[in-house]
């Protein structure tokens, strides 16, 4: 993957394409959702709703669209007291959304190694617990099993930037994506429709480190396949020294060696 020198790519002719826009908002409209700070609900954005594309995909040419302000809330969430939600207009859920489609061909070619499993299109977790089996089953008994700690914290505007833009070259594209995370409570905020993109392309510069392991990653946990004990803990070692050297570090009390059957690998949370 470090290797790869992608091509200039024009996508924002994409993302303001209105008959793409119209599929990313009734792929949004499938799942529930609150209304954004201005109130307006999936229900009262149909009311209109060719028109309400039309105008969207100018501004989206024009360059005068500008994300809405976002909605706070507080969810409560396993093991924290609570998890910051940032919830956008369903307007600008639809941008959201037509931006990631847009991106993730070109993200899926270059840019995500093909052993990355999860936060990705056709590549969940079934698809990672097949690649494990396969390695269990060769005799990489021993795993060096790492969840990665607060994946989607500490992390700046300028940061996440330079994460996209190794991949992604369309200015506009980019000045877009800029406006939107600038008016989050944090550039990798829960509730963004950017997400995990962007996580995943955090944790690139990670898979970037680890070539010549046997390796699963299914979105933040990484787990590399050994045929002994003190060979994955040398694995162990490897992952949290790539992990050290992009500002992040292994979760202790998720992460492990050990001798796993299939069936125990990425069946919690």
């Amino acid at each position: 993957m470090s290797g790869r020198h992608p091509a200039a790519h024009t996508l924002m002719p994409l993302v303001a394409d209105p008959a793409r826009l119209k599929r990313a908002a009734r792929d949004m409209m499938r799942r529930p959702g609150a209304p954004g700070s201005d109130g307006v609900t999936w229900a009262l954005y149909r009311d209109g709703f060719n028109r309400r594309i039309a105008e969207l995909a100018q501004r989206l040419r024009d360059g005068s669209w500008q994300p809405g302000p976002v909605r706070l809330m507080a969810i409560p969430s396993w093991g924290k007291k609570s998890l910051p939600l940032a919830i956008p207009t369903v307007e600008d859920r639809i941008v959201h959304r037509a931006l990631r489609v847009a991106a993730e061909p070109v993200l899926i070619a270059d840019a995500y190694p093909p052993w990355m499993f999860g936060w990705r299109p056709r590549g969940g977790r079934v698809e990672a617990v097949a690649a494990a089996t396969v390695h269990l089953a060769s005799g990489r008994t021993w795993v060096a099993d790492l969840d990665v700690a607060a994946a989607t914290s500490g992390a700046t505007v300028d940061d996440t930037m330079s994460w996209l833009a190794r991949w992604i070259h369309d200015g506009t594209y980019l000045a877009t994506v800029r406006r939107i995370l600038a008016g989050l409570p944090s550039p990798l905020a829960p509730g963004s429709g950017l997400q995990p993109m962007l996580t995943n392309l955090r944790l690139a510069r990670v898979d970037d480190q680890l070539t010549g392991l046997h390796l699963v990653r299914l979105t933040d946990n990484y787990t590399a396949f050994r045929t002994n004990r003190r060979a994955a803990e040398q694995d162990a070692d490897r992952i949290t020294a790539a992990l050290a050297a992009c500002g992040l570090a292994p979760n202790a009390s998720k992460s492990k060696v050990w001798r796993p059957n299939p069936e125990d690998l990425y069946l919690a949370g």
